[in-house]
């Protein structure tokens, strides 16, 4: 009787443990390519919370709002009860203490880099147990890059508008090295000036004047109008900035803030097609005139 006893509390006790590991990972993210790669795996992680990836709207309703990724919420947080809380090693690295104290385990990655990213979505996958539905999602994307890469290189100048101030992006960014990847050949490479945040140097006449690229493009985190107007009106005023622009025969674009502003994770691919589908057909008037033409 009680040998039959003990089988049976073996066996519950299995049973239990067994739904138990069976339950998805609670996570919050602290990156929004992060919640869009785990939708591939919703039974292996629910989503909590996680950061805006636009500061205008909010995430999906049944998820809270941890706010602004560079300052997130961790009162928020600590409401959402997660189990893993995953942020960016540069840009959360300092608050990996007050993370913590929301009981959850923390997992900084890396996305400074297309290979970076790849290799953070598979360490993700692992931690999540869901190494097969990311790790196939990470060799179809590398896949797609590698049919994109131009035959020849394009000289390309990427800026970064911040209010009153235009920063070079260097192949320290994703961005920068996605573009390099596909042969877009960074004119400001070697643009002296201090490194204020990775992989933007601050960019002023003098280094302007010695840039002369085939393509020119513009980042920004909010209205990719304002960015523009912001560049044109440093046209106008002639000098280094109006040859630059005169130089770019291939267009000055500004680049969708939906698509470009933070790293698109698994969706790398298709911020590499809407780059290379800038280069398809004449290059626009505006590249050539509008920007330029004011006396």
């Amino acid at each position: 009787m009680r040998a039959g006893l003990r089988v049976l509390a073996t066996l519950l006790a299995c049973a239990v443990s067994h739904a138990a590991a069976a339950e998805p990972v609670r996570v919050a993210t602290l990156l929004p390519w992060v919640a869009d790669a785990l939708e591939r795996a919703p039974e292996k992680a629910t989503l909590v919370a996680m950061a805006r990836r636009d500061l205008h709207r909010p995430p999906p309703e049944g998820i809270v709002d941890l706010g602004n990724p560079h300052s997130p919420s961790l009162e928020q947080l600590a409401v959402a009860r997660p189990s893993l809380v995953i942020g960016d090693a540069v840009l959360h690295g300092r608050l990996r203490p007050g993370l913590a104290r929301s009981g959850a385990e923390v997992m900084l990655v890396e996305s400074a880099g297309v290979d970076a990213t790849f290799e953070s979505l598979i360490a993700i996958g692992q931690r999540v147990g869901a190494e097969a539905e990311l790790g196939s999602a990470v060799e179809e994307a590398r896949g797609e890059l590698q049919k994109l890469a131009l035959d020849d290189p394009v000289p390309t100048l990427t800026l970064f508008g911040a209010p009153g101030s235009f920063y070079a992006m260097t192949e320290r960014t994703w961005l920068g090295d996605l573009l390099a990847r596909l042969n877009f050949r960074n004119v400001s490479t070697g643009t002296p000036g201090d490194e204020r945040y990775p992989g933007l140097v601050p960019i002023n006449d003098e280094a302007m004047a010695t840039l002369r690229p085939e393509l020119l493009l513009l980042v920004t985190h909010g209205d990719p109008t304002r960015i523009r107007e912001s560049f044109d009106e440093r046209v106008r005023r002639g000098g280094p900035w109006r040859s630059v622009s005169t130089s770019a025969g291939r267009g000055v674009h500004a680049l969708d803030p939906s698509l470009f502003a933070t790293n698109p994770g698994l969706a790398l691919p298709s911020a590499a097609r809407a780059l290379v589908a800038l280069l398809e057909g004449p290059a626009p008037v505006a590249a050539q005139g509008d920007a330029g033409a004011a006396p």
